[in-house]
């Protein structure tokens, strides 16, 4: 019998602990699907996620991170089965994979941008012209960036809830798999704990361009933007921003609105701290905007820069879980015994110390039908950095100072020999081992990077080290294989990593009548 035969059917579930959720490290979202509910097609099912700009003090413009879009939201899912309580799958750093996932597997971004929030610049760096990596970031004159802080024709800023949707990347409803039913009623129901993340690590502050194209973070601490002189000392209400590199709206693209508290700096006196009080294009140089705010400048400034003085990001959600029921219209031996095959990831943290030139990372990994082993690194001290997450941005071989990488497993060196992972030297091979080792997750990489201009020779995309260990139906058994990864730098660091290291297998669940329910590992 075909599937279009099958009756299916959206079913629609709100959280058992409530409808809305104010943004901060830890709430927990919790959803429960009941044995009811018999198969579900996971794949097809996805969370409504309504969101709000929650910055009700100062009126601060933010958006998701451009690379993980509304996922940015989600830390950690844990999934659990819903009578017995058995631990079925646990996904940390979901945020983190799915940025990795919206850089690597999609060439065409242009449906996970209307859908999920992904911004408009969906990779982690570009390259400027003396060869420095410069982190993407949202940016005012998108749209799409602003679909979160919007602003009216006079900068008042118009914030409400908006609908974006998302899949639930979890291997219990085979995302990582060919496409399979998943026997809620076997697993007598699933219990999904959504973890929320830290809004100040899900939430960026928007940036704007200036007229030289040239993007400047005007968050809390950033140097700001430029703007015209002040008139003279006693009579100022107002600054002029600088042209914003000739855009069509200058208003919406300033990164300003209406309630923003204001830093006010410059040459000739003490910074001064206003609140905005309006946005107009009236009257003053064609593609810059006045800013008018509280209170006189009590001294003539020149050399003026403006940025936010507060760091106030906060968001509520109001999450919702349309599962895709399918009827199968025999039913018969639905109850019997099941091994549910799925492919999932765990994940292990090491810290690579900034003084360190050569590093191992041990990886305590017990599983014995792994695929596949992919590390990234990022400095923990930048998660919450007002312009950018480097959570999601990562670091690459070139900030690394990394010249060498080369597992050890099972008493063998793979590959026979280290490779030097730096743009002009291997990257191909670095590279080609991470093409192999998302294959290995039934994902083909579409998008290895931007590859416009200077960016062309560099890691732009997230950098990633990989290494497959299986491919096809077969597994690698890990259990003691010890694996880990060596890596060689010709240089220190001025801060420590983190060293964030997936190890991707097949898990069974076996789900018996008289046994319960088990995991294989």
């Amino acid at each position: 019998m075909s599937m279009s035969a099958i009756p299916t059917k959206f079913v629609s579930l709100v959280p058992t602990n409530g409808n809305q959720f104010s943004g901060s490290k830890g709430t927990k979202v919790i959803f429960e699907l009941e044995p009811s509910l018999g198969y579900v097609k996971g794949r097809d099912s996805y969370l409504v996620l309504k969101v709000l700009n929650n910055d009700t003090s100062d009126r601060g413009r933010t958006m998701f991170n451009n690379m993980a879009g509304v996922s940015s939201l989600i830390s950690r899912v844990d999934i659990y089965s819903l009578k017995t309580g058995q631990h079925l799958e646990t996904m940390e750093n979901y945020n983190m994979w799915a940025a990795i996932e919206n850089q690597y597997f999609y060439d065409d971004k242009t449906n996970i941008q209307s859908l999920q929030g992904v911004g408009i610049d969906c990779y982690a760096n570009d390259i400027n012209q003396t060869g420095d990596e410069v982190p993407t970031v949202p940016q005012t004159r998108h749209v799409n960036d602003c679909v979160l802080s919007p602003v009216d024709a006079t900068g008042n800023p118009v914030y409400n809830y908006r609908v974006f949707t998302t899949p639930l990347k979890a291997g219990i409803f085979r995302w990582w798999d060919d496409e399979k039913l998943c026997p809620v009623l076997n697993l007598l129901g699933l219990r999904i704990e959504i973890t929320l993340e830290d809004p100040k690590v899900a939430l960026l502050p928007m940036s704007v361009v200036s007229d030289d194209g040239h993007v400047i973070a005007i968050g809390k601490d950033q140097v700001g933007m430029d703007a015209l002189d002040a008139t003279g000392a006693g009579t100022d209400d107002f600054v002029e921003l600088a042209p914003t590199g000739g855009l069509t709206d200058p208003v919406a693209n300033c990164g300003f609105a209406v309630g923003n508290s204001i830093t006010i700096q410059g040459t000739g006196g003490a910074d001064e701290v206003r609140t905005i009080t309006a946005i107009t294009t009236a009257g003053i140089t064609t593609g810059a905007v006045k800013v008018s705010f509280t209170g006189v400048l009590p001294a003539a400034l020149t050399a003026i820069k403006v940025k936010l003085t507060n760091d106030n990001r906060a968001y509520k959600v109001e999450p919702e879980f349309r599962v895709l029921q399918v009827m199968p219209q025999d039913m018969g031996g639905a109850m019997g015994g099941i091994d549910y095959e799925f492919t999932t990831y765990d994940m292990y943290f090491d810290t690579l110390f900034a003084s360190q030139r050569k590093h191992q990372v041990d990886i305590p990994t017990v599983q014995s039908r792994a695929l596949a082993i992919m590390s990234m690194f990022h400095d923990p001290s930048g998660e919450q950095t007002p312009r950018f997450s480097t959570l999601f941005t990562g670091a690459s071989p070139k900030v690394l100072k990394l010249d060498s990488v080369q597992y050890f497993i099972k008493g063998r060196l793979q590959p026979v020999r280290a490779y030097n992972p730096k743009p002009l030297k291997e990257k191909i091979i670095s590279e080609h081992e991470l093409v192999k080792a998302l294959t290995t997750i039934n994902k083909e990489p579409q998008d290895l990077g931007q590859s416009d201009q200077y960016n062309l020779n560099d890691y732009t995309n997230t950098y990633v080290v990989a290494r497959e260990l299986a491919r096809g139906n077969y597994f690698f058994d890990l259990t003691d294989a010890e694996p880990q990864i060596r890596l060689g730098f010709d240089g220190t660091r001025t801060e420590n990593y983190q060293v964030s290291t997936w190890v991707w297998s097949k898990r069974v669940v076996v789900a018996d009548p008289q046994q319960g329910i088990r995991v294989i590992l």
